[in-house]
């Protein structure tokens, strides 16, 4: 699985913001791109990266270590 620094930064930036909307904006990129993008990286990890709530996110235990994955 390869991800590229467009979902490693998104995820960095939902995770600090505790938002999809808000590490969105931050990330420059449309909410509906950025959940594909964080949709298609927990598919590819077969694992899911957050915790979705009605008022933000969290990370799950696997985020934290999807985001220090490395880069190929």
């Amino acid at each position: 699985m390869h991800f590229d620094l467009v979902d490693l930064n998104l995820f960095r930036h939902i995770a600090e913001a505790g938002s999809i909307t808000h590490g969105a904006e931050r990330a420059h990129l449309a909410l509906a791109a950025a959940s594909t993008r964080v949709r298609n990286m927990e598919q590819a990890l077969g694992a899911p990266l957050l915790i979705r709530a009605r008022h933000g996110v969290t990370p799950t235990q696997a985020g934290p270590s999807f985001g220090r994955m490395s880069i190929r």
